[in-house]
């Protein structure tokens, strides 16, 4: 897909819908040269000692779900994999660019990112060492899941290794999906748990409409805002 085209397909904020541009980041020296898959590459690019927030519980809304700093070869050796006491580390969301410059060097900001649509409600302290675009890395292991939320802006969501599983939500289904109230501390997120759902409590979450898709290294997947997505790594 060229970029002419993909902005006329999100232009509009109301009929924008989630897609996939498949091997869109395929040629990224990080799915090649220098491969995110090795973990060892990883550990020697952004040095074993440099602390990293990691998330220890399977999602943040979980009861004993707690966020520490960690060094960031401990979190690749130990929380990638559930520990002893059976809990996943992960690092969700964190600008691991601004700590690990070398890595700018695996990838390239794709031209969609560029598309103006003005709803660009991103701080600009966020984008300052990235041509004013919010790039966020996540890294885990099998099994980490994000609970159902959405994001005030658009997002470009690049796989590099491993798939993750998305299930996708209309705005218009938000009253079927039961978010936490405007006031609380996760007014983004859905209060219903997906691996769990008790529709006694939630019953209208039944009726949801929902697209699921798989993403894969090299996808780009494109979110539009406000749209309430799940996702899990599985592999």
């Amino acid at each position: 897909m060229d970029v002419l085209r993909f902005q006329q397909v999100i232009a509009d904020a109301e009929k924008a819908h989630p897609f996939i541009i498949k091997g869109a980041i395929s040629h990224w020296p990080a799915l090649n040269d220098h491969s995110w898959s090795d973990l060892a590459y990883l550990q020697e690019t952004v040095g074993s000692h440099r602390l990293v927030p990691v998330e220890l519980g399977t999602k943040y809304t979980d009861k004993d779900w707690t966020q520490k700093l960690m060094p960031f070869g401990k979190f690749l050796e130990q929380t990638m994999s559930m520990n002893e006491a059976g809990v996943c580390g992960y690092m969700a969301q964190h600008n691991l660019l601004d700590q690990a410059f070398k890595l700018k060097n695996d990838f390239i900001i794709p031209d969609y990112a560029f598309v103006e649509t003005g709803r660009r409600l991103v701080p600009n302290d966020q984008t300052a060492s990235t041509d004013g675009i919010v790039v966020n890395v996540w890294i885990g292991p099998q099994g980490t899941v994000s609970p159902l939320h959405f994001d005030n802006y658009d997002n470009l969501f690049a796989q590099v290794a491993g798939y993750k599983y998305f299930c996708l939500y209309s705005p218009s289904e938000a009253p079927n999906l039961y978010p936490y109230p405007p006031d609380s501390h996760m007014p983004n997120t859905s209060q219903v748990d997906m691996e769990s759902v008790d529709l006694n409590r939630y019953p209208c979450f039944a009726k949801a409409s929902s697209v699921e898709c798989v993403v894969e290294p090299g996808d780009l997947l494109y979110i539009p805002v406000a749209k309430v997505v799940a996702f899990c790594a599985f592999a």
